[in-house]
């Protein structure tokens, strides 16, 4: 199922978002839309995340828009430099990563 949807910049409204923020354990923050989340999703996401919030820009490495995990969901991917991983993220890998799950790639 693909939907289309216009993404506009980091000047949109936080409310309309929810973050799963895992910067320091993993390098990533996810960015969801509320609006284009299913009811079931809303709930879960919400419950385990932070609602009215945007991921952060500072050491960010590169982004993922409309990322597509196997369960179908599509949200904004972004990573990070410095986390307690052993080995960081490069654009390289996040690029190839992206494009295989159906995303469009951005630098930092």
């Amino acid at each position: 199922m693909l939907t289309s949807v216009a993404y506009a910049g980091s000047g949109e409204d936080p409310k309309a978002f929810v973050i799963c923020e895992r910067i320091k354990r993993q390098s990533i923050c996810e960015e969801y839309r509320l609006n284009m989340l299913s009811a079931s999703d809303r709930q879960l996401i919400t419950k385990h995340c932070i609602t009215g919030k945007r991921c952060p820009d500072e050491n960010r490495i590169g982004r993922c828009i409309r990322y597509q995990d196997p369960d179908g969901l599509v949200f904004d991917k972004h990573y990070y430099v410095g986390s307690k991983k052993k080995h960081d993220w490069n654009a390289s890998t996040i690029k190839e990563t992206c494009i295989q799950s159906g995303g469009k790639y951005e630098d930092g």
